[in-house]
């Protein structure tokens, strides 16, 4: 079974990176925005109290989130998924958004009930951390669907 099958790795790639910067980007410059926006403090400080990365958390932060933003790109990316999304890349990036928050939801409540404590973290946020999550997974989706061109529209 060949999973990168009808997906243009390249594109792919410089779409989940641009998707991911363009998500980080938001994170930061509305920081504090309606009282969202900032998670990236939370992840950071997940880091500090790990004693992952001393004096590099911003670093490793920045590069572990492009590198999700690009490989997670492969499901969206996927003719399976990427075929029945609506035809409007908007619609199509955002309702892939709205899935991936909802199984990202899911797979934190899972692991965090069986130990992990940054899902569990991520699950017990407060609501602004959850719409602040939500609506990056939106900038990110929407992002990636702009950027990506399926193997057929190829330049």
């Amino acid at each position: 079974m060949n999973l990168t099958k009808g997906v243009n790795i390249g594109s792919v790639l410089f779409a989940g990176f641009v998707a991911g910067y363009v998500m980080y980007v938001v994170d930061l410059a509305l920081d504090g925005f309606l009282g969202l926006f900032g998670s990236y403090k939370i992840y950071k400080q997940w880091l500090v109290d790990a004693e992952l990365f001393p004096g590099f958390e911003d670093i490793a932060l920045f590069l572990g989130h492009q590198l999700n933003g690009m490989l997670f790109g492969f499901f969206f990316a996927y003719p399976y998924v990427y075929n029945r999304l609506p035809s409007s890349l908007i619609l199509k990036g955002g309702l892939f958004a709205v899935i991936w928050h909802i199984l990202v939801l899911i797979v934190s409540g899972i692991t965090g009930l069986l130990g992990s404590k940054w899902m569990s973290a991520l699950i017990h946020m407060d609501v602004s951390g959850h719409i602040t999550l939500f609506l990056l997974h939106l900038v990110w989706g929407i992002t990636l669907s702009l950027f990506y061109k399926p193997p057929e529209e190829k330049l």
